[in-house]
């Protein structure tokens, strides 16, 4: 009796939304991204399908390569076609409301049924663009504050309790290189910046803390995971893989390979636990294989991804 009473009150003290009666974890998250969010979210649906512990689903407001305040217009561009903030002059990038598939989870974030209005969604997950600078245009990241704290206090009409994440996303792996990347002309190689850009995107974490004491925002550590796993590669420690470019598809997208271990970094900080033992082979929403990988590798790269996430925290970083 003591048993059933001491479960019944950590339910309720953790609300009902994230305790089910089997004693999973339910994450139920909305994404807002684009190129490199994708796939993410089905892969965490597809990680957790043969998991005893953990449920997830999402919906998701994707628009390749833009800013979060292009995503935040777009509910403005609702009922002002001809709104266009001029800083979007640059990008004009605007959410295809051809592409809202419920089946592939895909909704408007302003959606009063499927969408944050709905006050089911139980985390918020921000992705901004990159390059991010310190200056008028495209990537300023004076913007990125702006908009995180947009996103959340208007999540937080529907659901008081969600809670926020900026996703550490990664700039292009030519940086530093004569070949260059797109947008930008940077000297820092790949692997530098990796390092030196987490205090660009905890400076966005620590600004919005000290106005939301209460409901903290957490990095998703992807950047850093990164790193973890490029120096594990370069260490000949993952047979079979001989450069970090061998998990890219271009300058900065990635394969299904390295596009499952950042699901697993996804997990490990959503869940608040390890994801080794999780299935290799992932399905998708279709019931599809979405990928395979040998059951070694995907050992590594979870055990790879849950110490990063874990070092990060050890760090003092949450």
């Amino acid at each position: 009796m003591r048993r059933i009473l001491f479960v019944v009150q950590i339910c309720f003290f953790i609300s009902l939304a994230a305790c089910s009666q089997t004693g999973k974890k339910n994450v139920k998250a909305f994404y807002l991204g684009h190129s490199l969010s994708d796939g993410i979210p089905e892969l965490l649906w597809g990680l957790t399908r043969e998991d005893a512990t953990g449920n997830f689903d999402y919906g998701y407001q994707r628009i390749n390569g833009t800013p979060l305040r292009n995503q935040w217009n777009q509910m403005r561009r609702k009922n002002h076609m001809d709104y266009l903030d001029h800083t979007d002059k640059e990008m004009l990038k605007t959410f295809d409301s051809t592409i809202i598939d419920e089946g592939a989870h895909l909704y408007r974030f302003f959606d009063q049924e499927k969408g944050l209005p709905s006050g089911e969604y139980t985390h918020l997950v921000m992705t901004e663009s990159v390059p991010r600078y310190i200056a008028e245009g495209w990537g300023n990241i004076e913007d990125t504050y702006r908009y995180v704290d947009s996103f959340y206090t208007y999540a937080r009409q529907f659901n008081r309790a969600i809670k926020p994440y900026l996703y550490e996303v990664w700039h292009c792996i030519n940086s530093g290189t004569p070949e260059g990347c797109d947008h930008e002309k940077a000297t820092i190689p790949f692997r530098e910046r990796l390092t030196s850009d987490l205090a660009m995107w905890e400076s966005v974490v620590n600004k919005f803390n000290s106005k939301h004491p209460l409901q903290k925002m957490q990095l998703i550590p992807v950047g850093q995971a990164l790193g973890h796993l490029y120096d594990a590669i370069e260490r000949k420690e993952l047979p079979g893989i001989q450069s970090m470019r061998d998990l890219f598809t271009d300058a900065i997208h990635v394969n299904d390979t390295l596009r499952y271990f950042n699901a697993c970094v996804h997990y490990a900080v959503l869940f608040e636990r390890s994801p080794v033992g999780l299935t290799n082979a992932p399905k998708r929403l279709t019931g599809e294989p979405f990928v395979t990988i040998n059951k070694e590798m995907a050992t590594r790269l979870q055990t790879i991804a849950w110490e990063s996430v874990q070092r990060y925290r050890s760090s003092g970083k949450k």
